[in-house]
């Protein structure tokens, strides 16, 4: 190659160097890259429901906290960023999220299919099953429920009704008019212990903790293999990627089985 030709080429290399056009590996910004803009650190708002125990609840003082609530101020710490709580009705919720009101849903939300056809969710970081609760004294037996012999209380916006509609109202086992809704799971329980529902279905961990001190009783249990994850906008990516990372350090840390003991959700 001609001396006049070596001096062409690298000057043409020079110009596109400076110009930013750089080509190879230096192109790739490295995995672990946090998303964090440089500067005022990022403020998200974070949708609860405040009457979910043991994920998202008010304490005695009225303040809002739980599992859920102690896990994103750890990731907020650690990821750099400044997050404040917002409590929003559950059936209301997807909507807070979508039309920019919240900035993410962190209070024992699940992975459905409807639910990703709308919003994004982070990897998941706990599984759950369902519990039917009943009074005590009843003569109400699970193949009651199967069958569609009950009314059957959920709260509104929850998978307790997916899963009711699906297996009961659907297959016709069940009129529609059987599957009442509630806005909170205390005003759901209260309604089973007066006697205008036969029955309640919710989670187990909820279940468990709403039913306690009550003259209430657990009558079976549904395997729905559930996940719980952060929700966040389809558009967020960046708060999608901030998430993961946080979540995925939180879940190798010594700290998430002491929440999971401190709230008594080992399994």
């Amino acid at each position: 190659m001609k001396l006049t030709s070596i001096i062409a080429i690298a000057f043409i290399l020079g110009f596109l160097a400076a110009s930013g056009c750089v080509f190879g590996p230096a192109d790739k910004a490295p995995a672990t890259t946090s998303p964090v803009p440089q500067g005022e650190k990022p403020h998200y708002i974070i949708g609860v429901d405040e009457n979910y125990p043991p994920f998202t609840y008010k304490d005695d003082a009225g303040n809002i906290t739980g599992i859920d609530i102690e896990a994103a101020k750890w990731i907020a710490k650690r990821q750099g960023f400044d997050i404040e709580f917002k409590a929003v009705p559950w059936d209301e919720i997807i909507h807070a999220l979508q039309g920019g009101s919240i900035d993410m849903v962190y209070s024992g939300m699940t992975i459905t299919p409807n639910r990703q056809n709308e919003i994004g969710f982070t990897i998941p970081y706990y599984t759950v099953t369902k519990r039917i609760a009943i009074r005590s004294g009843s003569n109400i037996t699970m193949e009651d429920l199967y069958s569609g012999k009950m009314t059957v209380g959920a709260q509104a916006g929850a998978t307790g009704v997916a899963w009711v509609d699906a297996n009961l109202v659907q297959t016709g086992k069940m009129p529609a008019g059987q599957m009442v809704l509630f806005p909170d799971v205390y005003t759901l329980t209260e309604a089973l212990v007066n006697g205008t529902i036969d029955a309640s279905i919710c989670d187990t961990p909820v279940q468990e903790r709403v039913i306690a001190g009550k003259p209430l009783v657990i009558l079976g249990e549904i395997s729905t293999g559930e996940q719980y994850a952060v929700a966040v906008r389809k558009t967020d990516h960046t708060l999608l990627v901030l998430m993961n990372e946080g979540l995925g350090a939180l879940l190798a840390d010594p700290y998430w089985q002491e929440l999971l003991e401190k709230y008594d959700l080992n399994t």
